[in-house]
């Protein structure tokens, strides 16, 4: 009787044994997988952040056509202060535009019923670059085509903002008033991008 109990224990012993030993592996495995799987995860974000890298300066404004000549593009800003006394007079007109191989930057500016500036300036791309892409960033081109306003006020100015990129063309027209409302932070961000601008 005492064999069989031996034997039975024996077997016990070795089956308990044998499972310890088919598991161990399996946990090794599975450390080794989740390793494994981590690093891939690992590899994976890092792919992923490069290729979102590269997407951003793939789809970064393409400015040049094919030709590495600027695309056809004109933006005016103009603003005054409309028909008040000469000593609280002023207007402004910004021009930016681009000819095949440069961009141009002309600058009107009438303060106090004198003329202070006027001048024409070529632009380094990196400058024209960067004031589109800021334009770009306050939808300046999903903005419509207004119409001039048909109710005109004596002594009231109707400045503007127009833009045309390729096909894209976009003009908004406001009283000085209007940049102090709150719906009106896209717009009048476009315009102190336009009032910055500076060769």
């Amino acid at each position: 009787m005492n064999f069989f109990v031996n034997i039975f224990l024996v077997l016990v012993f070795l089956i308990l044994t044998g499972e310890k030993t088919i598991a161990e592996p399996n946990e090794k495995a599975d450390q080794i997988q989740s390793k494994v799987s981590d690093s891939e995860r690992m590899d994976k974000s890092k792919i992923n952040t490069k290729s979102k890298s590269k997407d951003n300066k793939t789809g970064s404004l393409v400015l040049k056509n094919k030709k590495g000549l600027w695309k056809p593009m004109e933006l005016i800003w103009e603003e005054s202060s409309g028909a008040v006394s000469p000593e609280f007079r002023f207007a402004k007109q910004f021009q930016l535009v681009t000819k095949e191989n440069k961009v141009i930057l002309s600058r009107r500016v009438v303060e106090k019923g004198k003329l202070v500036l006027n001048e024409s300036k070529e632009i380094s791309p990196q400058l024209y670059q960067k004031w589109m892409e800021s334009l770009f960033q306050y939808k300046i081109y999903q903005l419509p085509m207004e119409d001039v306003p048909k109710e005109q006020m004596t002594g009231v100015s109707y400045n503007y903002v127009s833009f045309v990129f390729g096909s894209t063309k976009s003009k908004f027209y406001y009283q000085l008033e209007e940049r102090n409302l709150p719906d009106w932070k896209e717009k009048n961000s476009i315009i102190q991008i336009i009032e910055r601008m500076k060769p």
